[in-house]
Order: C-alpha cells, then sequence, then structure tokens
C-alpha cells in the first residue's frame, strides 16, 4: 500500500514537471516569436506655407539735431539787456536778438574813428589841392620856358651874325636856366604831391578799414540767433561781464533732426542712400518717415558696425527732441514665397544641415537635407528641401532619426 502511493506520487511529479518545463519553454520563446511594437516619439509639427517676405533692419539710435551751434559773443562787456520771451525752449527765427552787449564804448569808438576817417579825406583833398597848383605852375614855367628859348635863339643868331654884344646873350642865357630851374621844381613838386596824395589816400583806407571793424563790433554788441531753431542751453544772466568766446546760449535746429544708429557690416550693404525708414518712439502712436541720408564707410574698430544717419522731418517744434532714443526700421529687400523656418528646427550631421519631416499618416519621420540662403534672426530661409505643404517637426526632432516612428501631439502653421 505505502509502495503503490509512493508510486502515484512520483507519477504526479513527474507529470508536474513536464508541465512546468513545457511553460518556461513557451514562455521564453513566445516574445522571440511575436513582433513587438516600436515606441512613438512625441512630436510637435508645422505646417510649411510660403508667403511673401520682406526683409527689414532694425536698430536702436539716438535723435539729434541736424544743426546745432554754440551762441558765443565777439566783444567785451557786461549783458544789460535779455529778451523776457528768450528762454529755454524758446523757438527763435533766424536774426531774432538774443542779448545785448553794453554799446557805449562801441559808440565811442565809432565815432573816433568816423572822425579819423574825415580828416583822412580832408588831408587827401589836400593833396590833391597841391598837385592841381603844382600842375598849374609846371604849365606856366612851361610857357615861359619855351618863351626864354625862343629869346635865346634870336639874340644867339643875332650875336654870330654880330648885331649884337656878348653880355646881351649872357644875359638872356641865365635867365633861360632860372626859368628852367622852376620848371624842374615845379615838376619835382608834383611828383612829391603824388607821393603825398598816395599817403593820404592809404591812410583813408586804413582810418576806413578801422571804422568798419568799430561798427562790427558795434553790431556784434547785438547778439543774434544764426539760424532758425530751439534755444537748447542757455548760460548767460542779466547784467553778467562776458568776454570774447563765452557761449552764451546753443541753438539747435531740428525742424528735421536725424537719427544716428549703427548697422553690422553684414547688413550694411543693404543699405542705399535715399532708403525709405519707419521711426518709432516710446509715447508716440504713429511712426516718423524718414529715409537713409549718409552711410559711414569706416566701421567702428571695436563694435565692427557701420554709422548710417537717417533724416526725419519733424512734425512740430518738439516731436522729437535730440538725445531721444529711436527705433529704425528699413526695409532693404523683398522674398516673394519666402519659407521660413525656426533655426531650433535644422539639425546638422557632418557639416551638412537636414531637417525632420513627417509623412502623410504623421507616424515616421524622414529626415531631408535642406540648403539655407540667409540666416533672418531666429529663422533660416530655405531655397530648397522643403515644399509647401510638407509637416516640419519642430520640437522633438533631436531624438529622431531617419525613419522614426512619431506621435504627433501639435500641428500649427509656419508662417514668416
Amino acid at each position: 500500500m505505502t509502495r503503490r502511493r509512493f508510486s502515484v506520487l512520483l507519477i504526479l511529479a513527474m507529470v508536474l514537471v513536464t508541465a512546468v518545463g513545457v511553460y518556461l519553454i513557451r514562455a521564453v520563446q513566445e516574445p522571440r516569436n511575436s513582433k513587438v511594437k516600436p515606441v512613438q516619439v512625441p512630436v510637435e509639427v508645422a505646417r510649411i506655407t510660403p508667403q511673401d517676405f520682406t526683409h527689414r533692419l532694425e536698430a536702436l539710435g539716438t535723435v539729434q539735431a541736424i544743426r546745432e551751434a554754440a551762441v558765443s559773443v565777439k566783444v567785451s562787456g557786461p549783458v544789460t539787456a535779455i529778451p523776457s520771451e528768450i528762454e529755454l525752449g524758446s523757438a527763435v527765427k533766424q536774426g531774432t536778438l538774443l542779448a545785448k552787449i553794453d554799446p557805449t564804448p562801441f559808440r565811442i569808438d565809432v565815432s573816433q574813428r568816423k572822425a579819423m576817417v574825415a580828416r583822412a579825406r580832408a588831408q587827401v583833398r589836400t593833396r590833391q589841392a597841391q598837385i592841381a597848383r603844382q600842375k598849374a605852375l609846371i604849365s606856366i614855367n612851361r610857357d615861359k620856358l619855351r618863351l626864354a628859348q625862343a629869346e635865346y635863339d634870336r639874340l644867339k643868331s643875332l650875336f654870330d651874325e654880330g648885331g649884337i654884344a656878348w653880355v646881351e646873350v649872357k644875359a638872356v642865357e641865365l635867365a633861360l636856366r632860372r626859368t628852367q630851374e622852376d620848371f624842374e621844381r615845379a615838376d619835382s613838386g608834383l611828383r612829391e604831391a603824388e607821393a603825398l596824395y598816395e599817403v593820404a589816400e592809404a591812410e583813408v583806407a586804413s582810418a576806413q578799414a578801422e571804422l568798419w571793424r568799430a561798427q562790427d563790433a558795434l553790431a556784434d554788441t547785438q547778439v543774434r540767433a544764426p539760424f532758425a531753431g530751439i534755444i537748447s542751453e542757455k548760460t548767460v544772466t542779466l547784467g553778467e561781464q562776458v568776454a570774447p568766446g563765452t557761449v552764451l546760449f546753443r541753438l539747435a535746429d531740428i525742424k528735421s533732426v536725424k537719427v544716428l544708429i549703427r548697422i553690422s557690416a553684414d547688413d550694411v550693404g543693404f543699405l542705399h542712400p535715399g532708403a525709405k525708414a519707419d521711426i518709432t518712439l516710446t509715447g508716440f502712436p504713429e511712426p516718423f518717415q524718414g529715409r537713409v541720408e549718409h552711410i559711414g564707410p569706416r566701421a567702428d574698430p571695436e563694435t565692427r558696425t557701420f554709422p548710417v544717419e537717417v533724416l526725419v522731418k519733424n512734425r512740430g517744434p518738439r516731436r522729437l527732441l535730440p538725445g531721444m532714443f529711436a527705433r529704425a526700421t528699413i526695409p532693404v529687400r523683398s522674398y516673394p514665397q519666402a519659407i521660413l523656418i525656426p533655426r531650433a528646427s535644422v539639425v546638422t550631421e557632418d557639416g551638412s544641415p537636414a531637417v525632420f519631416v513627417a509623412n502623410a499618416k504623421q507616424e515616421i519621420a524622414k529626415r531631408r537635407p535642406v540648403t539655407i540662403a540667409r540666416t533672418f534672426g531666429p529663422r533660416y530661409l530655405i531655397t530648397r528641401g522643403l515644399e509647401p505643404g510638407d509637416l516640419l517637426v519642430v520640437t522633438g526632432h533631436r531624438l529622431l532619426r531617419d525613419g522614426a516612428a512619431i506621435r504627433v501631439v501639435e500641428t500649427r502653421e509656419l508662417t514668416p
């Protein structure tokens, strides 16, 4: 009985071991024979939609006056008057009186210079009278000399014929010599009078120049605006003693202003004088219209940027003021039906740029090489490799390989 029971238990144990072995073999072999579904990478895609794109250069700049000058005084003296309307920020026209310097000493100097001119002119008139008198003496002595010469010739002829004595001829000869000397003295006096006349004329010119200088100095006691603008600085007070060169005001012409910006070496080649520009400032809802006026030919050695001046016509006397910060936007080139993609969506392998594009069923990503034409900030301009309607993988592409399984979690439009 005991042996029979032992045999039954042994048989049961063998059956159990066989069943477990079969189960384990099936468990091991079954995964190898079954097909495993690949893991899908979650991605975001954007649909390529080409649109017209305009390349615009943007730069921050500073508003500057088109013309600005220091108005200084040319003479010395106390400031005796400043018109009440001349204050900081006042708009003035060209020639507007800004300040007066005490003119009293300058008026006295002008009067003295006028007297000197009158005296010099009187001296000229005196020399003119002397010249006229000497010319008259020359004329009289020339006639006397001609008569004396004729008388001498007549008597000399008679002496030669024996008609008169030599004493008579000698007397006439002495008279001829005296007449000749008188003529020569008159001629010499004329030359001297003419020389003195030239000196007198020079004195008149010198006195007149001094008079003009004195009159200019008197005019300079009135400080006037050299051009139309606004008073950007006032440094003088009534009664202040000033000297030549003292700056009294600073005047800025802001009928038109210039915005000074700096453009990188990569972009300066797109610019040309006359290009239109939009100027925007904080606090102004509408942009100002300007144009590129000057492009600096030399880059800054530190920043490697080129200075560019944008001329802007001011709207009103106090709209754009020197020192304001402004942003200039300059359209430089248009790209019809451009394809722009985020720079972050491009991967590089072996130095060649490429992107991943989802297939129509959005289950597989294909690696596709692209050609990059230009870089515009965070975007690339693509000229080859992408077509309208392609689904560009923009998120999750770093985990992909060509032909990788994907799961699209979001689809959006990709526009410039």
